[in-house]
């Protein structure tokens, strides 16, 4: 035998030939009991691949005949003291794997192995791009060495040069080869410098500094202490003419950010620097924008002067928002049918516009508009269709149309290899590995094999993958399957011990986590409920791991239990609770009206934050969705109304001007 797996890639390409004679005592199983022992005898051979002989591997693995994940357990034997005398092996795994996951796990490591070892010819043979900038800049290197055109190769490198952060060390030596042949110049080390300053890579602007000639190195020291401190464009004597185009566009950067510290000292800087330079209508666009968001934003008095400028130098949907939000602080119902009306329609026939100008017609006393612009929404189901239909008292539409997929697709995607492996990965509970190969998947498939996938995602309790696969889709119809009641048991025993009412902790799993009990997210918030460990440690005054968070059942107890907590600290108001989850409750009390009560569908959309007026929009929605699959499977004997919804509460509930301690 030599010192190559042969009988493993002999595996590989007969398999076929094995999957069909190989009985290994299952013949009497039925086929839940032999994958059950295929899955037992491959976590028992995953622990001592690296103990195993070459021959005895090769027997194992055929001993587990046509398990899914058999070519897993390939892989680690491939890496595991991987060498160039492995290049078969690799090669025959990448054909049979090619495309797959499967084929980056091995090419990666691969490729990394003959870039250390300098194997300049195999790894110009299985070089890919795998978004991997140390073997791009190995890769190019060779190509440069090989003579292939420069014309081709000089673009490529020069977008790999410009980066606002630092390239691999790796890269150095292509660099060098591409300057040395003048390729570096003056405008790509200021555009460079540009997104440094706007990465916040102080480092990089010292060391691209370096690179310009003396006359144009104080435009470098202005990037970066403009990006420090935006106010240094308040000393505009600083700015010395001698590159006014350069000058204007740090001065316009540092106002868009100097605006939301100093608000008095940027309105009057940007009047003086317009004096001693010319901006183009793009930097002035960008000063308004930034202007008008911030003083709209602060309420402050001249925040509708800078809505109306920005709009007329760009049509910039965030701007339209917040001048809609300035006015509905005001409940100027004229002014808001005026700036609706002459808006741009691509921008405003959105269901948020139409809602707000059915409103406004509606406070008018115009009801026969209003009314019309409500039945056109109540159709929907979405945030603003529930909102207006609780104002027309109607029933709501949940336009559930669910999906039905004939038994012959749903087999042919099952039996894909990557939809196996997928499941095999998900029951082993290594869900980052099962949802790579259901990206796959997923790219194997036509249309309505594609709506078989999410059923089969749905079906195998893969909650998340259903609910994302029919939103890829744009098939949102099928409302039981969008929105499961996973996780049912447990999620409606902590709301009941909480108090809390069930549809609305369905809501919160479904908008924090789409069900997936291993999510992670930005800020370090776990599982269903994405539980951030500082809660858990209030909540519970103790550390709670974050494995456990990751367990359903606790994680469902502690976000049930943060909910009552919430709760408690806004005298029971829902709205106000469901925004605090996002945002925490003490940032949402500074966002209580300050002398008058007012509707709840008015405060919600003059909350400051996005994320937090989408959060709340998004939960109050699927908490009607689930209230009413709810009393669908319940033995209930309260009548549905309008009265007893959750939107039919919402039009009628009143935001206080404080809440409670």
């Amino acid at each position: 035998m030599s010192n190559v797996i042969a009988p493993i890639f002999s595996l590989i390409m007969i398999l076929s030939i094995f999957l069909s004679t190989v009985a290994f005592s299952l013949e009497n199983k039925s086929p839940e009991e032999q994958i059950k022992s295929q899955r037992s005898e491959f976590l028992r051979i995953e622990k001592y691949v690296w103990d195993t002989s070459d021959e005895d591997f090769a027997k194992l693995v055929i001993h587990l005949g046509d398990y899914p994940l058999v070519p897993y357990l390939i892989e680690r034997k491939i890496l595991h003291g991987l060498t160039t005398k492995k290049v078969e092996q690799v090669r025959a795994f990448l054909e049979e794997y090619k495309d797959t996951p499967l084929e980056r796990r091995v090419l990666r490591p691969w490729l990394r192995h003959l870039a250390k070892k300098n194997r300049k010819s195999l790894f110009l043979e299985f070089y890919q791009p795998i978004g991997d900038t140390k073997l791009v800049c190995r890769y190019l290197r060779y190509q440069l060495e090989d003579k292939v055109s420069k014309d081709e190769l000089y673009p490529q490198i020069a977008d790999l040069w410009n980066n606002s952060k630092s390239q691999p060390k790796d890269c150095d030596l292509l660099f060098k080869k591409w300057k040395a042949d003048g390729q570096l110049t003056e405008t790509l080390i200021l555009q460079r410098i540009a997104k440094a300053a706007n990465g916040g890579q102080y480092s990089i602007i010292s060391y691209l500094r370096t690179l310009l000639p003396e006359d144009k190195k104080y435009l470098a020291d202005l990037w970066k202490k403009t990006r420090k401190s935006p106010s240094t464009v308040k000393r505009l004597k600083a700015f010395k003419g001698h590159y006014p185009e350069i000058e204007a566009e740090i001065i316009s950067y540092g106002l868009g950010r100097l605006i939301w510290r100093n608000k008095a000292a940027s309105l009057k800087t940007w009047k003086r620097a317009q004096k001693i330079l010319t901006f183009t209508d793009k930097q002035q666009a960008h000063v308004a924008n930034k202007f008008a968001v911030s003083l709209a934003i602060a309420k402050h008095e001249d925040a509708e002067y800078w809505l109306i400028k920005s709009e007329s130098l760009e049509q910039d949907p965030e701007v339209l928002r917040w001048h809609l939000t300035v006015l509905l602080k005001d409940q100027n119902w004229p002014s808001i049918i005026n700036l609706i009306e002459k808006a741009s329609p691509l921008l405003t026939r959105t269901h948020e516009y139409q809602y707000w100008l059915a409103r406004s017609y509606a406070a008018l006393g115009n009801e026969y508009k209003a009314n019309d612009l409500f039945k056109q929404l109540a159709g929907e189901r979405h945030y603003y269709g529930f909102l207006a239909s609780a104002r027309l008292g109607q029933s709501f539409s949940f336009q559930d149309n669910p999906l039905v997929i004939e038994k012959v697709v749903i087999d042919r995607v099952e039996q894909l290899p990557s939809a196996k492996r997928a499941f095999e990965l998900k029951e082993l509970e290594r869900y980052h590995e099962a949802r790579l190969e259901w990206r796959f998947v997923q790219q194997q498939l036509n249309d309505q094999e594609r709506l078989a996938s999410a059923v089969i995602a749905g079906q195998w309790g893969w909650h998340d993958q259903a609910i994302f696969t029919f939103s890829s889709t744009g098939y949102l119809n099928d409302v039981n399957r969008r929105f499961p009641m996973a996780y049912a048991d447990i999620l409606t025993k902590e709301a009941l011990r909480n108090e809390i009412e069930p549809e609305w902790a369905f809501a919160i799993a479904r908008r924090e986590s789409s069900f997936m009990s291993d999510a992670v997210s930005s800020a370090k918030a776990f599982g269903l409920m994405q539980i951030l460990p500082s809660t858990a440690r209030y909540l519970e005054k103790r550390s709670v791991s974050d494995r456990s968070l990751m367990n359903p059942n606790t994680n469902a107890k502690l976000g049930n239990k943060y909910l009552r907590y919430l709760m408690d600290k806004v005298d029971n108001n829902m709205v106000l609770a469901t925004a605090s989850y996002n945002a925490g409750w003490s940032r949402v009390k500074s966002w209580l009206p300050i002398s008058e009560t007012i509707g709840a569908d008015l405060w919600v959309e003059t909350i400051p934050y996005r994320e937090t007026r989408n959060y709340v929009k998004a939960v109050m929605a699927y908490k009607q969705i689930y209230q009413h699959q709810l009393f669908e499977i319940s033995d209930s004997k309260i009548p549905k109304t309008i009265d007893n919804s959750v939107f039919g509460e919402l039009v009628q509930m009143q935001i206080p001007i404080s809440v409670g301690d």
